[in-house]
């Protein structure tokens, strides 16, 4: 669910949207970004991987030596929203452009053609007077949270009370009312005029940033000492409460600063993305106008129906484009963080069963509509646009329907600002893999159409992948760009038989309950008898489905059932619990995707108590194929769909057995099933009889059964 910005550098430039690529591209060329990168990735992603230095300098030689006529106010819009002191610019650009612009809206509404003309001192060329005009508007962009230590709170309310004393009368409305919501957050209001201590005359010194900080630290200092003598008086509050302030005057001795940005221990809060009530037009929700939009009056009115605190977690976690933490959450709207997680619990069981439901079919049939229409990659431009609904905010959320319809697709992600629903670095391979004749537009469209690439997004497609251009109606690839050749990875779901335990406590599906290190229980004479523990311990390398990933992962295979997704026990190999550092007789806790818990318990065999929760979260189905692994207490899915396979060879239906979907000759297909059945990281042998007795000895032997007379036949 995380997202980011969709806007992309052609949006803010747009001179580029109609650009030829392969004029703008060696410019805008960077060896960490693909081709036509301005189209395709959102620009905090950019300013991550390239810094907004490099970005500036590159467009202000971009403008001057491609948009030289342009004015800079054309070439990038937003400059004109911005309000710039020319004081705030550093040395040598600040001399130049006060000896010959003058003034910011000169500046912006000169172009570099004309900015080349000027008498600029030495040292100071059109370059950097440019990429320090460009630099004021790409900075927004920018994301460094968590780069940088977080400011004490008193650092935060003497900022506030700067911009408030610095702030022109002239400046924007909004800009007034954003500078009060912080000042009443942040307390900066009502800490003017504070004493020393409880017994001296209050203190109005003059107005500078000096002696404010002194009167801000005084005010903070002022507050713990009352904490602690509250606490020596033996004085006890609910933790859930906060403590009441001193009972005096407003601005008199003793007064305790309180603001909403601190949390406990006097740690920064996050603040809430909303203004604070008093600035609110309206604090309730207004009701949406029936009919207009059927999808969000669907939504409206299951929403409508949640409590508070499931509308919270729905708005703030589920369907944020940056979802915040529980425990942020948690402090923010002063509840327990139990609270928080039963309310997310109960919000994602709701959805689901809703969703389940015929009054949830309309939603569920869009969201099967927009997967046909989108296809397997699509931006966030043509998801919005797909319907008319989706740009509509859900009321009682505050939130777009496109950014619900996000999250509730199980079978695609967000990469880069592309709605990808296949590995995204597979579907560019394959793309240039298809391409490497230069066909002509039209042709690159249907042969695309085989991987799911949709016409609406095949040009913007074709520029973000690395070494693809067009040029005269065909399509190029070029050979000498780098691209590696996918490692794939085993894709979302699984399952397997059901296992019946004999006496003794279980979980609610039958499964024994783990019992404390050195606690008594019944053995059962098949357990008694099982020579077990006096052998070795299995090998997940000799286990039947696991499969190890060029990573060094281990995943395993669940062929998923109808008792599964019922809720059934699925059993593993005793080969991969023991890998997961799993022993008979005990439990294993993992986190799920979505913070669901899944229960691995190990006695006659080892067996998750149920799958259900992360079946229901990956849309499987009857038949799909879902492959797990572990790290630590956590637990990774990917789905690889069921599919009619019966167009495929032997040899691309064995691959598929291991999540390998991509094309291999029989002698690379063979390597590879070699490789992700050992545990040697070098190449082993893939002797084709030696491949296929160890398959049979695995358990394999549906593998095995589909290379049998391929091998047979080539082999003799």
């Amino acid at each position: 669910m995380n997202a980011v910005s969709p806007i992309c550098l052609s949006d803010l430039a747009p001179a580029l949207r109609w650009s030829n690529p392969a004029d703008v591209g060696p410019v805008l060329r960077h060896a960490r970004l693909i081709d036509g990168w301005w189209r395709s990735i959102p620009l905090p992603r950019v300013l991550d991987i390239v810094g907004a230095t490099w970005l500036a300098h590159t467009l202000a030689h971009l403008a001057a030596d491609h948009f030289e006529h342009l004015e800079l106010a054309e070439f990038l819009p937003s400059l004109r929203a911005l309000t710039v002191d020319l004081d705030d610019i550093a040395e040598p650009v600040r001399g130049a452009v006060l000896g010959t612009a003058v003034t910011w809206d000169r500046l912006i509404s000169a172009s570099p053609a004309t900015i080349a003309t000027w008498p600029l001192p030495q040292g100071c060329g059109p370059i950097e007077v440019i990429g320090t005009v460009i630099g004021r508007a790409v900075h927004p962009f920018g994301r460094d949270t968590g780069r940088t230590p977080a400011p004490s709170p008193a650092l935060v309310v003497e900022a506030v009370r700067t911009i408030a004393n610095w702030m022109p009368a002239s400046a924007p409305e909004h800009v007034h009312n954003a500078l009060a919501y912080l000042t009443s957050a942040t307390g900066a209001d009502s800490a003017d005029s504070v004493s020393d201590g409880a017994d001296s005359e209050p203190v109005d010194p003059p107005q500078t940033p000096a002696t404010r900080a002194i009167r801000t630290l005084r005010a903070l200092r002022a507050q713990r000492d009352e904490e602690a003598r509250q606490n020596a008086a033996g004085e006890s509050r609910t933790p859930s409460v906060p403590p009441p302030a001193p009972a005096t005057d407003a601005a008199g001795p003793g007064k305790s600063f309180r603001s909403s940005l601190l949390g406990p221990g006097r740690t920064l809060r996050r603040p809430s993305f909303n203004p604070p009530r008093e600035f609110r037009e309206d604090p309730t929700p207004v009701a949406p106008e029936l009919g207009r939009h059927p999808l969000v009056d669907l939504l409206e009115g299951l929403f409508r129906s949640w409590s508070d605190i499931e509308r919270t977690v729905a708005a703030e976690r589920l369907f944020a484009a940056d979802p915040i933490s529980i425990r942020l959450l948690a402090d923010q709207i002063q509840v327990d963080l139990g609270a928080i997680r039963n309310a997310q619990r109960t919000v994602e069981e709701r959805l689901l069963q809703w969703l389940a439901s015929p009054e949830g079919a309309p939603i569920t049939n869009h969201l099967r509509d927009m997967s046909e229409q989108l296809g397997t990659a699509t931006t966030i431009d043509h998801l919005i646009s797909a319907h008319p609904d989706h740009p509509v905010d859900v009321p009682s959320l505050g939130t777009p329907l496109w950014r619900v319809v996000i999250t509730l697709f199980t079978d695609r992600r967000l990469h880069n600002g592309w709605l990808v629903a296949d590995d995204p670095h597979r579907l560019r391979w394959q793309t240039r893999e298809l391409l490497g004749d230069a066909p002509s537009l039209t042709d690159a469209g249907l042969r695309l159409a085989r991987i799911g690439i949709q016409q609406q997004s095949l040009r913007a497609w074709l520029l973000s992948t690395p070494g693809v251009s067009i040029r005269d109606g065909h399509v190029l690839v070029d050979p000498s760009t780098p691209m590696e050749a996918p490692t794939p990875t085993p894709s979302y779901s699984g399952g397997h038989t059901g296992v019946v335990p004999d006496g003794g406590s279980t979980t609610a599906n039958g499964l024994p309950i783990r019992r404390r290190p050195g606690d008594q229980q019944p053995q059962s004479a098949a357990a008694a008898s099982s020579p077990m523990p006096q052998d070795l311990p299995p090998q997940v390398a000799g286990s039947v489905r696991c499969f190890r990933a060029p990573d060094g992962r281990w995943w395993h295979r669940v062929d998923v059932t109808g008792d599964h997704l019922n809720g059934a026990p699925v059993t593993v190999p005793p080969g991969y619990a023991t890998h997961l550092g799993l022993q008979p007789g005990r439990l294993l806790c993992l986190t799920a995707p979505g913070a669901d818990l899944l229960v691995l318990v190990w006695r006659d065999q080892p067996a998750f108590d149920s799958l259900r929760p992360l079946l229901r979260r990956l849309s499987a189905q009857h038949g799909d194929r879902v492959f797990i692994t572990v790290n630590g207490d956590r637990l990774d899915a990917r789905r690889l769909p069921a599919a009619d396979l019966s167009d495929h060879g032997p040899t691309s239906r064995a691959l598929h057995l291991i999540g390998y979907t991509a094309p291999a000759p029989t002698d690379e297909a063979l390597k590879i099933i070699a490789r992700r059945i050992s545990d040697d990281s070098d190449d082993p042998q893939a002797d084709p009889q030696s491949l296929l007795d160890r398959l049979t000895q695995r358990g394999d032997t549906d593998i095995a059964a589909e290379l049998r007379p391929v091998l047979m036949t080539a082999h003799g």
